[in-house]
């Protein structure tokens, strides 16, 4: 496997603890700094290898080490991560209520505003607000216009049109437009490199969701077996514990559409 966080989580994990040991024995706030980004590096690849409760302790870890040492850049990629860990959990009031407060930032540049109007979007789509959900989507694309500045952090990258297409389509799934989701996410697929497995498999996972929500059988056929080539390049527990629920809930004439992914094991 060469995509995912399952591995480097494991590795993340069994270095933390003697960062944070240093950090509490000699807190000056470079230290503190390292400390928080590794927290904040730690609590993402939990939460890609699906171990939420750890991703949430080693958040709240990076998030209270960021404010310690006024590391406002990394305070804000934390609270980021955390609000859409909160989406896939399917906690929206607590990911709107998680970027509400950053918003009222009138520092943030037009990118990062992008990035916290995108994570409310998600999160009001959740709370069924359509129609103020597509209003802050459409907000946050315009946003991404204006590109990077000088003043953006380096992780400012998060957000792309690419992921603007499969926010799209997501919040289309998440209120039950199934047929809706589908041309963002091949657009999505389309934009994504051929070596990006990881974003290339998640991006098919929602797709076949989608395929079998509205009875393509042909498509989901194709879209399976591409996901079968993919699944052992893969090291990522979240989008595959996704695959293994749609898979398991396919019923009836679709169920022949996801065979290819019934040989050997998900995981």
């Amino acid at each position: 496997m060469d995509a995912g966080g399952n591995a480097a989580a494991r590795e993340a994990v069994a270095v933390l603890p003697a960062v944070l040991r240093r950090a509490r024995e000699r807190p000056d706030s470079d230290l503190l700094a390292a400390a928080a980004e590794l927290a904040e590096v730690t609590g993402w690849l939990l939460c890609d290898a699906n171990r939420h409760p750890e991703a949430d302790r080693a958040n709240r870890v990076a998030l209270a080490l960021s404010r310690r040492c006024g590391h406002r850049s990394m305070e804000l990629f934390v609270l980021h991560n955390m609000s859409l860990q909160a989406t896939y959990l399917r906690q929206p009031e607590r990911a709107v209520a998680l970027v509400r407060p950053v918003l009222d930032d009138a520092r943030l540049t037009p990118r990062l505003h992008s990035m916290f109007r995108l994570r409310l979007a998600r999160g009001l789509a959740q709370l069924g607000r359509r129609r103020e959900a597509f209003h802050t989507l459409d907000h946050a694309r315009s946003l991404l216009l204006d590109g990077v500045g000088h003043r953006d952090p380096a992780w400012a990258w998060w957000v792309s049109e690419r992921g603007m297409y499969s926010a799209t389509a997501a919040m289309h799934g998440t209120l039950g437009e199934w047929a809706a989701a589908l041309d963002p996410l091949r657009q999505a697929l389309r934009m994504a490199p051929p070596n990006a497995h990881r974003d290339r498999f998640l991006y098919l996972c929602t797709l076949l969701h989608a395929q079998i929500e509205v009875g393509d059988r042909r498509e989901a056929r194709e879209t399976a077996e591409a996901l079968a080539v993919l699944r052992g390049r893969v090291g990522s527990a979240r989008p595959l514990a996704r695959l293994m629920a749609t898979v398991e809930r396919t019923t009836g004439r679709m169920r022949e559409a996801v065979e290819p992914l019934h040989a050997g094991q998900l995981y």
